[in-house]
């Protein structure tokens, strides 16, 4: 593996990280107000241009992070919809 790859797969292991804390502290303490929606929705516009560059590139390390953050976010876009709306119900 040259050492493009190994750089690529670092990155993007890396960048997929960034929202694995967040979900994590949502999912245990059930608090999404201070999660910014729009936050959620730039990310997943963001990524999926990535992951359309990516596929054009043939960029394959890219096009796992892009994929995994676009998954991740619209878990947690779902997971802040329904716990701030049972949040305004109770």
């Amino acid at each position: 593996m040259s050492a493009e790859e190994i750089s690529g797969w670092l990155a993007a292991i890396f960048t997929t990280l960034i929202f694995a804390p967040q979900l994590y502290k949502a999912f245990t303490t059930k608090k999404t107000r201070d999660i910014s929606m729009l936050m959620i929705v730039l990310a997943i516009m963001g990524n999926s241009a990535w992951l359309v560059q990516a596929s054009l590139t043939s960029n394959t390390p890219l096009m796992v992070c892009a994929v995994l953050i676009i998954i991740m976010s619209i878990i947690l876009m779902l997971f802040k919809y329904y716990n701030d709306k049972k949040k305004l119900q109770d």
